[in-house]
């Protein structure tokens, strides 16, 4: 108690003004004096309550934030394990109009109506090679040389003969011509009596026989003429390489040096071919057509065409030619489709799939505009608009108001409220809302 009213009275102390600096020394004095003799003042009281509430602050965070750490560690936890409903995904893209209204797609490959590997008939090796790749040529060009020294030397010789044999057949016409000038003059004799009929019987045959010497020569002759009209031929039409149609070189097999052999089942035999030659302003896709569909197919029907080579363009076609056979071991019919307007982007053996289209009024339109689609599974109208669940990166769904325009096939033509590549939700289960987390199904 008395302690007690010591510090009360301490506390209703009077400072006297003075000297600033005096009067905080004797301040300081009186301070210190008070408390070595009455004990801890306000000033130290305040400071220590000031550091244990702090300590006490510290105390209480620590384990809230572990509680906090926890709970969030537990919430992810439970994230994951928590049952997510499993959704089918389907992905926006563009298409053409013909791509969204097809009938069918068959894929096959590009082929010309006219094309044809070169080669001989006799094996030689290739002498000179006058086209290069993507060379146009027209029908009757040489194409390439092949090395025939030895029929050149054969057609020399047989040539040589030929002039031999012509001069040797003039030269029994005139023996012919004094053979009938002597048989004549024995026979005018003969007639007279004055030389015996024996020599004139030997002037007669040796006139016959000078006349059936000329005839073989003259068979001779025309043996020797066929003989070098055939060795002309052959280095002709053997030895030189011709363009049998206009078109352009596909591929050069052959290089000079290399052994050209018609019966090559290898490369160690040589080539069976030199250059390969087709007419790239017809080209037709060949594509197998299962044979269940073929009821949705008939000749003269319009298609649209999409080369893998060449995605940025689409091709107006023509199915001009079912073939009348049948592949029991894959079940699918051979069909030729007709590119109607080709371009110098097409060449044989690239891959392409074809669309065929209900009626003709598609063929005639732009190819090549492409527009957005949605999967129909995806869109469904509510309160008059059309909506879809979006799935974001974050396995998310998001509603999506969207805009589509009429479309009669699978797919849905959107107008607005989606990008290329945006994945949908296929028919959509109840109870879905946005923010929902979702599993896309296992394909």
């Amino acid at each position: 108690m008395a302690s007690s009213l010591r510090e009360e009275l301490a506390s209703l102390r009077i400072e006297r003004p003075g000297n600033a600096r005096g009067g905080d020394r004797a301040h300081d004095r009186d301070r210190d004096r008070d408390s070595s003799q009455w004990g801890p003042g306000p000033v130290h009281r305040r400071r220590r309550g000031l550091g244990l509430r702090l300590v006490s602050l510290l105390l209480w965070l620590i384990p809230l934030g572990l509680i906090g750490g926890a709970a969030a560690i537990g919430y992810k936890q439970y994230e994951q394990i928590r049952s997510k409903p499993e959704v089918n995904i389907g992905l926006v893209q563009t298409m053409t109009l013909g791509e969204a209204e097809k009938l069918l797609s068959a894929k096959g490959y590009l082929k010309s109506r006219h094309q044809a590997m070169i080669g001989t008939r006799i094996a030689g090796r290739v002498e000179e090679m006058r086209v290069q790749e993507r060379a146009q040529v027209k029908k009757g060009d040489i194409l390439a040389v092949i090395e025939h020294h030895d029929l050149d030397a054969m057609l020399l010789q047989r040539k040589a003969g030929l002039i031999r044999a012509e001069a040797e057949l003039e030269e029994a016409k005139v023996d012919l011509w004094d053979k009938d000038r002597q048989e004549k003059r024995l026979e005018r004799l003969f007639e007279k009596n004055m030389t015996p009929r024996e020599d004139y019987e030997k002037a007669t045959a040796a006139r016959k026989m000078t006349e059936a010497r000329i005839d073989a020569l003259e068979a001779a002759l025309k043996v020797m003429r066929a003989s070098i009209d055939e060795m002309e031929a052959t280095i002709r039409y053997q030895m030189h390489l011709y363009a049998p149609f206009d078109g352009t070189v596909v591929e050069k097999q052959g290089e000079v040096g290399e052994v050209i052999n018609p019966m090559a089942m290898s490369s160690s035999l040589g080539r069976s071919a030199v250059v390969t030659i087709a007419d790239l302003t017809k080209m037709d896709v060949e594509a197998d057509v299962p044979e269940e569909q073929m009821y949705r197919v008939a000749v003269g029907q319009p298609a649209e065409v999409s080369v893998t080579a060449v995605p940025t363009k689409r091709y107006r076609g023509r199915l001009w030619q079912i073939t009348p056979m049948g592949d029991r071991t894959r079940a699918t019919v051979k069909v030729k489709v007709e590119i109607l307007d080709p371009d110098d982007k097409l060449f044989p053996e690239l891959a392409a799939t074809v669309h065929f289209l209900p009626d003709k009024n598609w063929a005639e339109s732009d190819a090549n505009r492409s527009f957005l689609f949605a999967p129909r599974e995806a869109v469904f109208e509510e309160d008059g608009h059309q909506w879809v669940w979006l799935l974001g990166s974050n396995s998310r769904v998001e509603k999506r108001k969207i805009e589509v325009a009429n479309s009669s096939g699978g797919e849905v033509r959107v107008e607005s409220g989606l990008q290329l590549n945006d994945k949908v939700v296929l028919n959509p289960p109840r109870g879905l809302r946005d923010g929902d987390s979702v599993r896309e199904a296992s394909r």
